[in-house]
């Protein structure tokens, strides 16, 4: 790879612009589109720039062989900065996630105090419009990173088993998060059923959406952040079942735990059985609205 191929690859990776890559660098545009067309190289300074900023040594910039982004036989190097960089962005999207389902599902609060409903009824519509707008906003973001989630990666031997034990670390204070979630969604309507004479039944009932909210905004978080870190320490069988099941993994997952939620709701009457099956329809219709974009750009 050349000079001009490895910094474009680097910056695409990263999501910048030329333009804001330019305003980093403190140089023109039209520098950055020379350098990456290989019509010059950048002064040792701003070498100096490239190298800090993307994490990778002059060694690896300059050198005419190195890791090569799109070759699957040698794979995709990876280094420390990158890897936090992503599980930066995926943690950020795991919260605009979870506070978007979080609103859908809270947004029933204000159907519990039937004396009020005219008054709320605005609230609840509102919250809930909220809620949706922020998942759509998200799924509508362009995607950062994507080279992690569909190549072979590369990293430096010291820093793959330094961020392992990190990992390891983290899955404790995760599972720990999980295993809160489900208490919370499975105890706590029968914690809020002994002090329902003591505050009433509709500031229950209200409690109890608040409850089963926070409790599955916990298991998005926690769910998608052991996914991601679980992409980088465990890539090789990442990438093998990713490979053998297809472009859309997801599908695997969201078909059966739509059916469980449906019989959840049957079951328990803890929501309509109609909400899975509503909210499975959005995001396959999000899903099919990305890949027409998506297309339409590509042309």
């Amino acid at each position: 790879m050349t000079f001009g191929e490895k910094l474009k690859g680097l910056r695409k990776e990263k999501g910048y612009s030329q333009e804001e890559l330019a305003g980093l660098l403190e140089v023109s545009r039209q520098a950055v589109s020379k350098w990456e067309s290989d019509r010059g190289i950048p002064e040792i300074d701003k070498l100096l720039q490239i190298s800090n900023m993307f994490g990778v040594t002059l060694d690896y910039l300059l050198k005419s062989e190195g890791p090569d982004e799109n070759n699957k036989e040698n794979g995709y190097y990876v280094s420390r900065e990158t890897i936090d960089g992503f599980l930066s962005h995926k943690r950020h999207l795991a919260k605009n996630i979870a506070i978007g389902v979080g609103l859908v599902i809270s947004s029933d609060i204000f159907g519990c105090f039937s004396g009020y409903m005219q008054l709320l009824r605005p609230l609840y519509w509102g919250t809930m419009a909220i809620g949706i707008a922020v998942l759509v906003w998200t799924f509508f973001q362009p995607r950062r990173y994507k080279e992690i989630s569909s190549n072979t990666l590369l990293f430096d031997e010291t820093v793959i088993k330094s961020f392992r034990e990190e990992s390891n670390r983290n899955r404790k204070r995760y599972v720990g998060m999980i295993v809160l979630g489900v208490i919370m969604f499975l105890f706590g309507s029968e914690f809020l059923y002994m002090v329902k004479d003591a505050v009433g039944s509709e500031v229950c009932n209200a409690l109890d959406w608040l409850i089963d909210a926070a409790s599955v905004m916990l298991l998005i978080i926690a769910g998608i952040a052991i996914h991601a870190e679980n992409i980088i320490t465990r890539n090789a069988d990442y990438i093998a079942k990713k490979n053998s099941r297809g472009k859309f993994t997801w599908v695997y997952i969201a078909l059966p735990a739509t059916v469980l939620a449906v019989l959840i709701g049957i079951a328990t009457n803890a929501w309509s059985p109609v909400f899975p099956v509503i909210f499975l329809f959005c995001v396959l219709l999000v899903t099919v609205c990305k890949l027409l974009i998506e297309r339409k750009e590509s042309k």
